[in-house]
């Protein structure tokens, strides 16, 4: 008795661009988790108190605080301002590629890696930068009371995010 074995279907394989995508990504955000990591360790207090300071609740309380029209209109300038979504993917693509050259690199350049990554990093901080700029542009725009009412809300927002740590 012969018994035909049948073929196991293929999985579906990543195409070789969305397979780079994701270790870029990947790799970025192993960067992001050790500089995190590296920076709470170095900054943890004797104070009991553990948990990381992110630098991006900063920016929450005040992006939580704007009304929507405010936030889309800020939205909208910066999409006018900073490159495409494809442009800054491929230089952020590009920039791993540099930084895994250097790693891979028989002699280690501490400088050019620094510099490596101190131009990923900077790709974000733009971003960062412009989206300040552009909060206080609205901001000097308002009125007094809008002022004071954003104030209110930002203060709000504080409180909230206290409320949220204590809960932890």
């Amino acid at each position: 008795m012969s018994t035909t074995e049948t073929p196991t279907p293929r999985s579906p394989c990543l195409s070789g661009w969305l397979r780079g995508l994701l270790f870029v990504s990947l790799a970025f955000n192993l960067v992001i988790v050790g500089v995190v990591a590296g920076a709470v360790w170095r900054h943890a207090g004797g104070d009991g108190d553990r948990r990381a300071a992110r630098a991006d609740r900063v920016s929450i309380a005040y992006i939580r605080a704007l009304d929507r029209a405010d936030r889309r209109a800020i939205r909208d300038e910066m999409r006018a301002r900073l490159p495409g979504r494809d442009a800054l993917r491929a230089q952020i693509r590009d920039s791993f590629g540099a930084v895994l050259a250097t790693l891979r690199a028989p002699d280690f350049d501490r400088a050019a890696l620094a510099a490596q990554l101190e131009a990923q990093f900077s790709i974000g901080a733009d971003q960062q930068r412009l989206a300040r700029e552009l909060m206080i542009d609205r901001l000097a725009g308002m009125s007094l009371e809008q002022r004071r009412a954003f104030a209110d809300r930002v203060e709000d927002e504080l409180a909230r995010m206290a409320r949220r740590d204590r809960d932890r």
